[in-house]
């Protein structure tokens, strides 16, 4: 069981070793050519950040009715802030609960060198790692049920596989809310296949430093339709061993000041 955990690792630091064409690099190393910039993988974060005067706005629907809305004002090519409010049920009977609202923010530390370009930043988000426990099971304490995360590393490159370019992403992050709870300290790693307009997400989260718990981590999917110019649209499964399968449909738009 040891050795299934540490090949998740293994596969991360192969992927980050692929070499990258260095010509590519002064318009692609910061990944400026995406049209709306990926900041976020299915329920992940890239170290991808807004440039100076652009702002983006997100929503986020969920099972069961639930509504995530979460706004990023860039403040430099390398820094941005903003604010995330999650509201269950808001489609349906039952009645509506607002979630504590989340900070946003990352810095990014580099784009790499022209040879090795690779992104490292770190930030607080609001990602929530899909129900907590198995689907029969009640979580005591816990009165959303669920795992919210918030500081994480972040590390994102470009590869170059089958003559394409694809994004592999990697970190590490510790949920806060509504506990700290420092055992539940995870990586995740992720990649994404940019076909022009169109781009298939596969993500790897929620593993954790013990071997004991595999059966908890999280498989996702995703496929996001850069609609147009400013407009990003994605489709998202999060799944698990003998979980309760996360459908979500994500909108984000960006812009300038």
């Amino acid at each position: 069981m040891r050795v299934k955990g540490s090949f998740f690792l293994l596969i991360a630091s192969f992927l980050l070793c692929i070499p990258s064409h260095a010509e590519d690099f002064e318009d692609r190393g910061s990944l400026r050519h995406v049209v709306v910039p990926t900041l976020d993988m299915v329920d992940t974060p890239t170290a991808v950040t807004l440039p100076r005067g652009a702002y983006v706005v997100s929503f986020w629907a969920y099972n069961n009715g639930g509504l995530l809305t979460k706004a990023q004002l860039g403040l430099h090519d390398n820094i941005y802030l903003g604010a995330s409010f999650d509201v269950e049920n808001v489609i349906g009977e039952n009645e509506m609960r607002m979630n504590i609202p989340g900070v946003i923010a990352r810095v990014k530390f580099t784009d790499g060198w022209k040879r090795f370009p690779i992104l490292v930043a770190m930030g607080y988000d609001s990602f929530y790692a899909g129900m907590t426990g198995k689907v029969q099971e009640a979580v005591s304490g816990n009165p959303f049920n669920r795992m919210i995360y918030g500081p994480y590393f972040a590390v994102t490159k470009p590869i170059y596989l089958l003559g394409e370019e694809q994004h592999i992403h990697f970190g590490v992050r510790t949920p806060v809310q509504p506990d700290y709870v420092p055992r539940d300290t995870s990586f995740y790693i992720s990649i994404d296949f940019p076909i022009g307009m169109f781009v298939p997400i596969f993500e790897i989260e929620r593993v954790y430093f013990d071997y004991r718990r595999l059966q908890e981590i999280l498989y996702n999917f995703g496929f996001r339709f850069n609609f147009i110019e400013n407009l990003a649209i994605e489709v998202d499964l999060l799944t698990g061993a003998g979980m309760r399968a996360n459908r979500m449909v994500v909108l984000e738009y960006m812009n300038r000041f």
